[in-house]
């Protein structure tokens, strides 16, 4: 086993778990897309009840 061939195969395990990792930055980073708009509207919510009170 040369050098070359070592790299290639740490690079295909490796595949994954970058993969991994970037599935798991997309879906964090969607949540906090989401949660922003989320929590505006929680905050708008409250204000109307409190508004009613």
């Amino acid at each position: 086993m040369d050098l070359v061939t070592k790299v290639k195969l740490k690079i295909k395990m490796n595949k994954g778990k970058i993969i991994n990792i970037l599935i798991i930055c997309g879906v964090i980073f969607f949540i906090y897309l989401i949660h922003e708009p989320v929590i505006d509207m929680v905050e708008k919510v409250i204000n109307k009840i409190k508004g009613l009170f």
